[in-house]
C-alpha cells in the first residue's frame, strides 16, 4: 500500500485555538440553542480508565426542541444541523 495515499486518506488533525471570530448565521441559531441545551444529555459509555461519549441522547434533544418552540415541519432540519455539531463535539469530547 502507497504511504502517502494513506496520510491522505487519515482525517485531518483538529485546529486548536482560532483567534478569528465565527458568525452564526440566523439560519442555524435554533439548531446551536439545541445543541448547547443537550450538552448534558449524552450517552456515555463508562469503562475502567475512561469515558466515551456516544452522542446526544435524542430523546433529549426532541423535548428541548418543544421547549424551545421548534415547529414540526422545522425539526428535520434542526436534527440534521444538530448531527453536524455532534459529530464534531463527539471528536473533541473523547480526545485523549
Amino acid at each position: 500500500m502507497d504511504p502517502d495515499l494513506v496520510k491522505q486518506a487519515q482525517p485531518q488533525e483538529i485546529e486548536e485555538d482560532q483567534d478569528e471570530d465565527l458568525e452564526l448565521p440566523a439560519d442555524l441559531w435554533p439548531a446551536w440553542e439545541c445543541f448547547l441545551a443537550t450538552w448534558t444529555q449524552w450517552r456515555v459509555i463508562a469503562g475502567f480508565t475512561q469515558v466515551f461519549y456516544e452522542g446526544i441522547d435524542y430523546a433529549s434533544l426532541l423535548a428541548v426542541m418543544d421547549m424551545h418552540g421548534i415547529k414540526p415541519k422545522k425539526r428535520r432540519a434542526v436534527l440534521l444541523q444538530v448531527r453536524i455539531l455532534e459529530d464534531e463535539a463527539r471528536k473533541l469530547r473523547n480526545k485523549q
